[in-house]
């Protein structure tokens, strides 16, 4: 691990900036007048400034020794400080840097925000022309520097004071001096970072707005695990804890905090409350609506083929057909991909129209590869606009799609499925295929789950496994999973032997053998890419079989030379994974790539996608990559890999459950191996899925 240090230094040159004003990297020598080299998202600085500066010490293989600034004070700027910080000023240039210096000392930067437009006037060459941008340039920048020194001096780390004034803009002090709770709105800021704000802002203890925006921010917190709202019985309790108030002072400010209070126990966000109506009735119109699919569908199945279709299978073409929207489940094996490619052949037969789409890029290829169709991913489908969402919605539908089949449905949660069926235009035809034993969404709902209790939609779920998916371990050991079993480990003489189970005494046990398999005898057994071909999956991220564990020691076996990428804690070669939506470079949550070029000059890196798609980032983008030789069971859902390895530990006891397990063993293409400690897998196979999820949309559909 990197070690972290804390000094005083002076700001001595720049040497490379990023035009967006986040990351950049500087020289600075220490108060011991050691020099030193200064990376992170401190693009605000310049020569001349005075910082103290906190982060974590990196060996980069080129440059040497960096400090990663996590966290920045910047003193009062030194006269060099001064005339390079006005130098940027629209308009002012060195020469009237110089002159506003001489003219005003080092008090300059105080006069001036006083009055800017008079004292930016008496700047010569600064007409009444340019006037105007000289004063916007100047209160940019003057909003910038006090935000930054009010966040600095409640210790909110610099990554996250670029990200609040890139979104806020340079009138974010004022914004937050009238609000100071919209910290809170911006993605990965915590309640407790905006709350310290507000406090020092004078925000009383008790003040309603505070109260509110706790309460605003429990629920939205909730959403992280699945639920679509929460009983007064539980919020109440959750927001005092937070704002260290009674329960009912708390509760005195329910009623006025423009929440949506559902009964008389159940408390919503009014989005999350639209986004449920707005599913609901759109499942109830397209549930109720008359076919328009126009295709004779024969009454048996076709019998020619190498696999035709079962009864059950054509019954779900059938009400692919018959039915505006419809459901098609059922676990590995039981031929779901091969009803989806019955449904495609009939329709391309007759000239009707079909567009597949999937929440991830990878199962999108996967699909088009299993149907021989064109494939996309949902975002992509509806044509995402960055910073206004998607363009296709129920004023701008999809057209020219007859038939629309949404694979890996198990994963919509309620604001994708609800923008998914608004886009749905009026000729169009829906078929939803999951498997509901999955794990739920990452997102709130349960939407595929919800519909089929719904009994509302249509839902036919497929039960036989074939007898060629029978001779998988694989796919008998996700069943015997699902029913509560121990996967079986001996195969029959017609078997193919793809699943093994690995039991051994301690946490550290299953560490090593994990490690043995993935970098050395997986690879060479099977003539696998340790790296773009094989992915361990782990429970959870802490611990001696943690996820972050795994993930540096792995690196270190399999990446061990890759060249570093400046300012950031990646190397070339390396796997790793997205953690939030990059809607602008359609660069998703869960998905992976692999670092392949770096060009120091334009600040970028360029990944090779799992789906293969070339994608290129600004290095300012990578602050929500993370190393994914392992990576949780949930971020893999949607995705699989040619070779799977799951570490299982009884530090994992939280998350162990039999809908992880199965869901882990799922994603495995061609090999499966379970590497366990002694007790951990029954303690999953002893437990369903125990998280429980309020939603309504079983009743706001019924």
């Amino acid at each position: 691990m990197p070690d972290s240090d804390s000094l005083a230094a002076e700001i001595v040159a720049v040497r490379w900036r990023a035009d967006d004003g986040g990351f950049a990297v500087l020289a600075a020598v220490a108060d011991d007048g050691a020099e030193l080299t200064l990376t992170g998202p401190i693009a605000h600085l310049h020569e001349g400034d005075s910082v103290e500066v906190e982060g974590a010490w990196r060996e980069h293989p080129k440059f040497g020794r960096q400090l990663h600034v996590e966290q920045v004070r910047v003193g009062a700027p030194t006269s060099g400080a001064l005339l390079t910080l006005l130098e940027t000023i629209k308009h002012v240039g060195p020469k009237g840097a110089e002159w506003l210096v001489a003219r005003h000392g080092d008090e300059v930067l105080e006069i001036v925000d006083r009055d800017p437009g008079t004292r930016l006037r008496e700047v010569p060459g600064i007409g009444k022309a340019k006037l105007k941008a000289a004063v916007a340039s100047w209160q940019q920048q003057a909003g910038g520097r006090a935000l930054r020194m009010l966040l600095a001096e409640h210790d909110v780390p610099a990554a996250v004071a670029a990200r609040v004034h890139k979104a806020l803009g340079g009138g974010a002090l004022a914004l937050l001096e009238q609000d100071p709770y919209a910290l809170s709105k911006i993605d990965g800021i915590a309640f407790a970072t905006a709350d310290a704000v507000a406090r020092a802002l004078g925000t009383p203890a008790d003040a309603p707005e505070r109260i509110h925006a706790a309460l605003h921010h429990t629920l939205r917190a909730s959403e992280q695990d699945g639920h679509c709202f929460l009983p007064r019985s539980e919020l109440l309790p959750r927001a005092a804890r937070l704002l260290e108030l009674p329960i009912d002072v708390v509760a005195a400010q329910l009623d006025d905090a423009e929440l949506v209070l559902d009964g008389s126990e159940r408390v919503l966000e009014p989005r999350m409350d639209r986004t449920e109506h707005r599913l609901a009735d759109r499942v109830r119109d397209l549930a109720g609506a008359p076919p328009t699919l126009d295709v004779d569908v024969p009454a048996d199945p076709p019998t020619d083929g190498d696999f035709p279709p079962t009864a059950t299978q054509w019954a779900a073409v059938h009400a692919a057909a018959e039915h505006r929207l419809s459901i098609l489940t059922g676990l590995p094996g039981t031929g779901k991909t091969a009803t989806m490619r019955a449904l495609v052949d009939l329709l391309r037969d007759v000239k009707r129209t079909v567009r597949l789409c999937a929440p991830t890029g990878k199962a999108a290829k996967r699909l088009a590869e299993a149907t021989g169709a064109e494939a996309t991913t949902i975002h992509r489908l509806l044509e995402w606009v960055p910073g206004e969402g998607f363009a296709r919605d129920a004023d701008d539908p999809l057209t020219g799609v007859e038939l629309l089949v949404v694979d890996e449905a198990s994963m919509l949660d309620v604001r994708l499925a609800a923008a998914l069926l608004e886009a749905v235009g009026p000729r169009t035809h829906v078929l939803l295929v999951g498997d509901v034993d999955q794990l739920a969404p990452v997102g709130p709902g349960r939407v595929l789950e919800d519909l089929i209790a719904s009994d509302v939609v249509p839902a036919t779920k497929l039960t036989e496994v074939f007898r060629q998916a029978a001779r998988s371990l694989i796919i008998r050991a996700a069943h015997a999973i699902d029913r509560g079993e121990a996967p079986p480990t001996k195969a029959g003489d017609d078997d193919i032997r793809d699943f093994f189970y690995i039991e051994r005494p301690s946490a550290q046990h299953v560490f090593a053998e994990v490690i043995s398999l993935a970098t050395r005898r997986l690879p060479k057994h099977y003539d696998l890419d340790p790296v773009q071909d094989l992915q361990v999956l782990v429970p959870m991220h802490k611990g001696p079989a943690g996820i972050d564990a795994f993930n540096d020691t792995l690196r270190a076996e399999l990446n061990p030379d890759g060249r570093g990428v400046k300012g950031t804690p990646f190397r070339l070669g390396d796997r790793i994974m997205q953690t939030r939506n990059n809607h602008e470079r359609s660069f998703y949550n869960g998905e992976i790539g692999v670092i392949v070029a770096n060009d120091p000059g334009r600040g970028t890196i360029t990944l090779v996608g799992d789906d293969g798609r070339r994608l290129t980032l600004d290095l300012n983008e990578t602050s929500t990559l993370r190393l994914a030789y392992a990576c949780s069971v949930h971020k893999m859902q949607g995705s699989q890999a040619p070779a799977i390895v799951i570490a299982l530990a009884r530090g994992h006891a939280p998350m162990l459950t039999r809908n992880l397990v199965y869901t882990a063993v799922t994603r495995a293409q061609s090999t499966c191996v379970v590497v366990a400690e002694t007790g951990a897998l029954p303690t999953a196979l002893s437990r369903v899925d125990a998280s429980r999820r309020n939603t309504r949309l079983v009743e706001l559909v019924s």
